[in-house]
């Protein structure tokens, strides 16, 4: 509430400097003439600019006293053998990076079941040395409707656990048309080859 009062006050205030400022060109090009506007015009723009960092003042303080009521955020310690135990079910969860290309036959043929047009795709491999996996990284042009590529990325999010959706970029010829061009890049986190990524 103090803040809201500060900020009416220096809004007033703002609004009789600048009805002030004009009283003052006014009076300068009257007596003074071209060079009284320019000090008069001077005054505006510094007048303005101490308006600017007033406000800028206000804002700050409202926003520290809404910081300062918020609890703090409580760190999650997670317990090593729990955490373990999470890795170890990531690791059991990647597929071995030679089924990979069988992922990608399931897409395409979910992708003709919901009669999408499929483009030429791109795959490549992608090492993860610190995480000790690998992404297979798909960039899937496909052409059809919007429902029809919507119920496809839901069928292949739902159908492989390791599978992720990470840009979907449409495209229309004509504003009227129902077909659209679509590019896909998914990736899906299988295990690392034994020799590393060739």
């Amino acid at each position: 509430m103090a803040g809201m009062n500060m900020q009416y006050q220096l809004g007033q205030a703002g609004a009789r400097m600048a009805w002030e400022c004009r009283r003052l060109a006014a009076r300068g090009l009257a007596l003074a003439g071209w060079a009284g506007v320019a000090a008069a015009v001077c005054a505006v723009l510094a007048a303005g600019a101490w308006h600017s960092r007033q406000q800028a003042a206000v804002q700050l303080a409202q926003l520290q006293a809404r910081q300062q009521d918020k609890p703090p955020v409580p760190l999650v310690q997670v317990p090593v053998d729990d955490a373990r135990s999470r890795l170890h079910a990531f690791d059991s969860a990647l597929k071995p990076v030679q089924e990979a290309p069988q992922v990608v036959e399931d897409l395409l043929a979910l992708a003709a079941a919901e009669g999408l047009v499929l483009q030429r795709g791109q795959y490549r491999l992608q090492d993860d040395s610190a995480g000790s996996f690998t992404r297979y990284r798909l960039s899937l042009p496909v052409v059809g409707t919007a429902p029809a590529v919507n119920n496809f990325v839901a069928a292949a999010l739902r159908r492989h656990r390791m599978l992720a959706l990470e840009a979907l970029q449409y495209k229309r010829q004509q504003s009227d048309s129902l077909q659209l061009e679509t590019r896909m890049e998914w990736v899906l986190l299988v295990q690392a080859p034994a020799g590393g990524v060739r």
